[in-house]
């Protein structure tokens, strides 16, 4: 009977609004490392890794550190992903994750964190 009750009101809400879910297609990007607030040892040597689900427009990202330019990774296929950092002097630097459509259009979709050198 739960079954049937979970289905009536997912009918519902379609019915509503006219779309399945959405949150099942809309596409996310998490930054697992470095985590948030992160101190790195070193300007060298730093990885980024991340995961990637590709929203329906969605097919490549930007990855911005500071206000560089952006670094193309189009390879997200088989995320989890990992690249490294390019040297990163001491301070505090911001990392953001971008999906972009196949022209570089910003989807909305992204990830960013924080990381401070010592």
């Amino acid at each position: 009977m739960k079954q049937f009750k979970n289905l009536f009101i997912g009918l519902a809400l379609v019915a509503l609004t006219g779309s399945v879910w959405a949150a099942d297609s809309a596409g996310s990007i998490t930054i697992t490392s470095p985590a948030d607030n992160a101190v790195l040892q070193s300007a060298t040597g730093n990885k980024l890794d991340f995961n990637v689900r590709l929203g329906p427009n969605g097919n490549h990202v930007h990855i911005y550190v500071d206000d560089q330019a952006p670094i193309v990774f189009r390879d997200v296929s088989h995320c989890p992903c990992s690249m490294e950092l390019p040297k990163l002097s001491p301070g505090k630097h911001t990392i953001v994750v971008k999906e972009a459509t196949s022209s570089h259009a910003m989807t909305g979709v992204q990830g960013s964190v924080t990381a401070t050198v010592k």
